[in-house]
């Protein structure tokens, strides 16, 4: 008897896990579905669209700047642009609440290269009276690193010394081509350039390292820059260096 109702058990369990798994596959089936229609509605301005998919306190995020449904559904308007390509798309629920990432590839737009250009979109979607609808949906830019170039040595040994700000130093070295940067208790970094005066540090595309130059076209430091905030380090006791335009 004991068997018997242990199998019973196992097999309500199973059937319960199976039909949870085939509901989950038919919601992320129904979102991806609606999320396809919301990014084409972008581009053909269809407010209608939007209108009915979202709920009434819906918030749209693009890299940190936040609109609340009234003010987005405003300002679509149809661009003649494709839409964005879903390429992964996970759905993870939790009751009524239903979580999505999708990473989608920006189509080819007129004099631009969009190989590398990628959005990650994290959304909120809510059932509400047996309908899901979207709540909150929060889009980031995939950043890549930029082209690099291979400086001379010359080129290299203008930025080499030592460089200060506050208390804090650093040194950068010219090992053959590559440029390293080595900061006290810290790993050595190589960075690449961008151009002659323009640096960056491998997996790190949201700062760069701009050398300031004086009148006499020396280095004299460099801005450490990232997209909302910038230090500059000063070069300490310059050694020797070739006049900007000398080192060809």
């Amino acid at each position: 008897m004991a068997i018997t109702k242990l199998a019973a058990a196992a097999f309500i369990f199973s059937t319960a896990m199976v039909l949870a798994q085939s509901d989950d596959t038919n919601l992320a089936a129904d979102l991806r579905s609606k999320d396809e229609l919301l990014l084409n509605a972008v581009h053909r301005g269809d407010r209608k669209i939007w209108a009915d998919t979202t709920t009434d306190d819906f918030l749209y995020i693009e890299d940190g700047e936040i609109q609340r449904r009234e003010a987005f559904l405003q300002e679509l308007e149809e661009d003649g642009s494709a839409p964005l390509i879903i390429r992964t798309f996970e759905v993870h629920r939790v009751g009524d609440t239903a979580l999505v990432l999708h990473l989608d590839d920006v189509p080819q737009r007129p004099l631009r290269d969009e190989r590398n250009s990628h959005l990650l979109f994290s959304e909120t979607w809510q059932r509400t009276d047996g309908v899901w609808k979207l709540r909150r949906v929060d889009i980031s830019r995939l950043r890549v690193d930029p082209p690099s170039t291979t400086l001379t040595h010359s080129q290299i040994d203008e930025l080499t010394g030592t460089y200060m700000v506050g208390k804090e130093s650093c040194t950068i070295r010219r090992e053959g081509d590559r440029i390293l940067m080595k900061r006290l208790g810290r790993p050595e970094q190589e960075w690449k350039a961008e151009t002659r005066d323009v640096l960056f540090q491998p997996g790190e595309s949201r700062s760069r390292k701009v050398s300031l130059r004086g009148h006499d076209g020396l280095v004299i430091g460099f801005a450490d820059r990232d997209q909302s905030s910038e230090v500059q380090w000063r070069r300490q006791a310059p050694s020797a260096q070739k006049r900007k335009g000398d080192s060809q």
